[in-house]
């Protein structure tokens, strides 16, 4: 890999430096990301293993006719993600990466801000004043904000991101880690638009990822599922935010084809009657959107 102009925060350090710290602490915990065999951070140099290219998306779409199979895979990767979200945590120091602080602000600038100026406006055209969607979105962020965090938050677990191998499995673009809540990481599994999983194969995982999780955690699961849609909404459209930008500033065609799944995951949360209130987000999302 070779990324010789990483960005950097005011303190210098680097996504590079984020990187080789987090792939270093995560192979301590026994998470298979590659192995680092040789670097020049300065350069932004690294030779590592190469895990394959088999990702989780390629074989959900293989056998996706047996919905067995496709949860029997998915188990696999929920026992894993627990493990990197509590043994994770352990001795992890966020200050060691460039990755700002996942919080109110954070998800306001990166997520819902994200979604309404690069996809709303910049990829959709449509004439969205800041002041109209600002109070909702402020809200939204403050109560996805009072989550409870402190856990290993990879950020970006998706399925072209986690690699089937037969000695198990294997993860890859984790630079972006910090610490934060639980649902976010589930939440980016199982709203994944590269796989787009039916409702009640997400729900079936849930309640697996809530048994299995609680083996780890004194978690109640009423509180964790209230929750789980304000931050899932968040992830949602950070996705598109994301998807639109490197579609428009980065002439990466390959994601378009994934902003109807990732819109088609929006709506259904926003369909929950807890969201009646954010008025102007739904009908940006239900009507002023159109042909997607």
């Amino acid at each position: 890999m070779v990324q010789d102009r990483p960005p950097r925060d005011q303190r210098g350090i680097s996504e590079n430096d984020s990187f080789l710290y987090i792939a270093q602490h995560l192979r301590r915990k026994g998470v298979h990301v590659p192995e680092i065999y040789a670097y020049e951070k300065h350069r932004g140099w690294f030779i590592m293993e190469d895990l394959g290219d088999r990702h989780l998306q390629t074989e959900v779409m293989r056998v996706r006719r047996d919905q067995q199979r496709v949860k029997e895979l998915y188990r696999k990767v929920i026992d894993d993600l627990i493990i990197i979200q509590v043994e994770g945590r352990k001795g992890f120091d966020p200050f060691k990466t460039h990755n700002p602080p996942y919080d109110q602000g954070f998800m306001l600038a990166w997520e819902s801000e994200y979604f309404h100026f690069a996809f709303l406006v910049g990829y959709l055209g449509l004439c969205i004043p800041d002041e109209e969607l600002s109070g909702e979105l402020e809200e939204l962020a403050h109560k996805a904000a009072q989550a409870q965090g402190g856990y290993f938050l990879y950020r970006d677990f998706q399925s072209r991101n986690i690699i089937i191998r037969d000695t198990g499995l294997g993860f890859l673009d984790f630079q972006g880690a910090r610490l934060g809540p639980l649902q976010y990481d589930l939440a980016s599994l199982l709203l994944d638009p590269y796989v787009e999983l039916e409702e009640e194969v997400q729900e079936e995982l849930m309640a697996y990822y809530l048994q299995r999780i609680q083996e780890l955690l004194p978690l109640d699961p009423k509180g964790f599922r209230e929750i789980y849609p304000l931050v899932a909404i968040h992830r949602n459209m950070q996705i598109l935010g994301a998807f639109a930008f490197l579609i428009q500033a980065r002439g990466k065609e390959f994601y378009r084809r994934y902003i109807p799944p990732a819109l088609r995951s929006l709506r259904t949360l926003l369909r929950d009657g807890r969201f009646d209130a954010y008025r102007r987000l739904r009908k940006v999302v239900f009507e002023d959107i159109k042909g997607i």
